[in-house]
């Protein structure tokens, strides 16, 4: 039974999870700067009130989608073996070494 991997899939995954970690923490930085300013324009208790209630029901969430953005970028970085090509694509190493495996168990003699 033959496995395929599709390595360009893997690298399209992890340009796209990285590009994906970048909007979102633009985001993140365009809707802090938004409060900011509304905050600044109302300097009034309840201006100071919508700054919180926005970095609560909003930019919270935001901030907690960029740590699984990271998290599964990260992740594919290792599988592809983004920043050291000596060990190549992580499935490749897991594949040659159950194929050496294989072949060990193969011309080992049943006793």
């Amino acid at each position: 039974m033959a496995v395929h991997i599709d390595d360009q899939a893997l690298y399209n995954a992890a340009r796209d999870m990285n590009l994906l970690k970048q909007r979102n923490e633009r985001l993140k930085k365009k809707l802090e700067t938004m409060f900011k300013n509304l905050t600044e324009a109302l300097d009034t208790p309840a201006g100071h009130a919508i700054e919180w209630t926005g970095k609560d029901v909003l930019l919270q969430p935001i901030e907690d989608m960029g740590k699984v953005i990271k998290h599964m970028s990260d992740t594919l970085n290792i599988i592809i073996g983004k920043g050291d090509e000596d060990k190549g694509v992580y499935y490749d190493k897991l594949f040659d070494e159950y194929d050496e495996l294989d072949r060990i168990l193969k011309n080992k003699k049943i006793k």
